[in-house]
Order: C-alpha cells, then structure tokens, then sequence
C-alpha cells in the first residue's frame, strides 16, 4: 500500500533502562531506513521529573537517556514527540512480565494508580471509590491538578526539546462524578480541560495531539464505546481549538470510517491510527486515502508493547514478552517493509 502523507510515525513506549540501546538501534537501523519521521513515546510518569519526584513512575527515563533518543532521531530527521495521558488511563494494570506499561481492564475492579494519582490522591475523579470502570481519571475541575500538570508538561517538553506533545484523553468512562464536576456536561469538562491545555502548550509555541475516540458518537458512527463516545462527550468536537490534531485511532474493521469524514468536516487535521491487525489496517487505511481531502497529516502506527520487546522481535528475531507482540511486529513488517 503506497503512502503518500507526510508523516510515517508509531508510537512507542518508553524504553526500560536496559534497554535504551536495543531501542537506539531499532530507531536508527530499523524504523529510520523504512521511512519512519516520527516517534510518539508515550511516557506517561516514566520520566525522573525534577520539578515533581514524587510522581515518578516505573524504572524512569533519564535526563541522559532522552537525550540519546533525541540523538538518534535527530541524526535521522525523525521528530521525537513526548506523550502523556491527561485525563484517563492513571490506573491500571502491569503487562507480566512488567514492562512499567499501565493497562486498563475490562471488568470492574480495583487498580494500580499511576505516578500522579499516588502522589495526589485528591486529584483522583474517583477518589474514595475502591471500584471503577477501566481505569481512573484526573479530575477536570482541580486548579491544583491542573498546576501540576502543566509544570510537568513544561519539564518534558524541555528535555524532550519538543515543539509537539500528545496529551492522550481516550478511553474517559469515569469523568464529572465528583460533586464539582457534576455540575458540567462531560462535553463541557472534557473541552475546557483540553483547550486550557493546549492554549499552555501553544504558549511555548508547541502544538497538542490528543486521541479522537471522546468526540466521536457510537450512534453516529457505529464505533464500539472504546473508540467512540455513548455518554455525551462527543458534543466536545464542537468546542475544541481547530490547532489541536487529532488521532484517529481504530481497530476494529468497519465499512465506513466515519470519522475520518466528521475530524474533516469540523476543520480537524488528522492522524490516521491503526494497531496489530493487518486486515483491519489496510481497511482503514485504504478508506483514509480514498477520503482524504487534505486534512490528514500522515499515520501514526500504534504498538501498546514493551518498545524493547519490539525492537528484539524485528531487530534479532527474539519472542516477544507480551501477547501481542509477534502480531504487531509482522503487521509491521509487511506494511511498512522488511
């Protein structure tokens, strides 16, 4: 399938720390040579903030090992761009073995807070709740979250030497449950927040990439309630700043893409996201191309696995940890080349 976007990215996790070189040599000798110009690393707390320790998630990138990242991208004309998630998914559960990647689930259940969550609990939507659904959530209404937040953006943009910065926001189940944030719409708090988010961000001249699903509607679009919204967010689509792009994840297979025809139609660039199965991809990406109106910026490829766990699969042929990792790398493979 030929590609003609500007932008061949994935998104990657942070590396573990023995790992860093294993990942420097994926980006240089793998993904590089197949045209890959972008890596969104999704880093949530896993970065030795100075400004807030506190929050320090598992085994945390270095100050030094960004850097070599950051070396290795730019040596390659690839731009690194740090990822966050700042509304949901600050819970969750570690892949086994752990890889320090946070997953939500799928039955109701308690779980492990992220960085932020454990070091304030208040700022927790569903503090006091033992059981959730998925995975917590930042309360939108919190000045002081929202304080802390921005100094850590700050940090990671500096470090990163970044002008972009994916702030997540999928997958929101458990938003306005708090006495303060009942008194809004979701659609109201979920595009406060973001705007307010994106006007820090802009004011350091960078640009915010947030995931799509929230603003999608599972009656208008026929996506399930992962990747699209059946609880009124949607109507955010509406209010968000028109500089803010927008990744279209997907990866069920469907006969229409809706999406890609709504993100246009409300003035959005777009990022086309597919995942591991290759069928499914083609799909997306086959309907992508054929409704392009010039609003789409390129595919950023979703992994979801350990980025070391990655790059021994398609660098020396080792197993991958994780289910789904043998999967995503011959997805790999045969899109984007061996």
């Amino acid at each position: 399938m030929e590609l003609s976007w500007e932008t061949r990215g994935i998104v990657l996790t942070s590396p573990l720390s023995e790992e860093i070189d294993d990942v420097i040599k994926f980006i240089d000798e793998y993904l590089a040579p197949r045209g890959f110009n972008m890596i969104v690393m999704q880093v949530r707390y896993r970065y030795q903030f100075s400004s807030h320790p506190e929050v320090w998630g598992y085994d945390p990138l270095s100050a030094e090992n960004v850097k070599k990242l950051l070396e290795v991208c730019r040596k390659n004309n690839i731009k690194l761009v740090p990822k966050m998630n700042l509304i949901g998914h600050q819970s969750g559960f570690h892949n086994e073995p752990t890889d320090g990647i946070l997953h939500g689930h799928n039955t109701v259940s308690s779980d492990i807070c992220d960085g932020l969550l454990r070091a304030y609990p208040d700022f927790d939507e569903q503090r006091g709740l033992k059981e959730i659904l998925y995975s917590r959530s930042i309360c939108l209404s919190s000045r002081e979250a929202k304080a802390v937040v921005c100094e850590l953006i700050d940090e990671l943009m500096d470090v990163f030497e970044a002008d972009m910065i994916h702030i997540g926001c999928d997958e929101v189940f458990n938003a306005g449950l708090c006495p303060e944030c009942s008194k809004k719409s979701r659609s109201e708090l979920i595009s406060s927040w973001i705007n307010s988010i994106n006007e820090h961000v802009k004011r350091s001249g960078g640009t915010t990439l947030i995931w799509g699903d929230r603003l999608l509607s599972t009656k208008d679009t026929g996506y399930n309630r992962w990747e699209a919204s059946d609880d009124g967010s949607d109507i955010a689509i509406d209010m968000l700043s028109k500089d803010i792009i927008i990744c279209d994840w997907h990866y069920d297979k469907y006969e229409k893409y809706e999406s890609i025809d709504i993100f246009a139609k409300a003035g959005f660039r777009i990022m086309i996201s597919p995942w591991r199965d290759k069928a499914n991809l083609e799909a997306f990406l086959d309907y992508a191309i054929k409704h392009d109106i010039g609003h789409i910026n390129g595919v950023l490829m979703t992994t979801w696995c350990g980025s070391g766990d990655l790059a021994k699969r398609l660098l020396y042929g080792e197993k991958g940890r994780w289910l789904h990792t043998e999967q995503i790398a011959t997805t790999i493979e045969d899109v984007f080349g061996k």
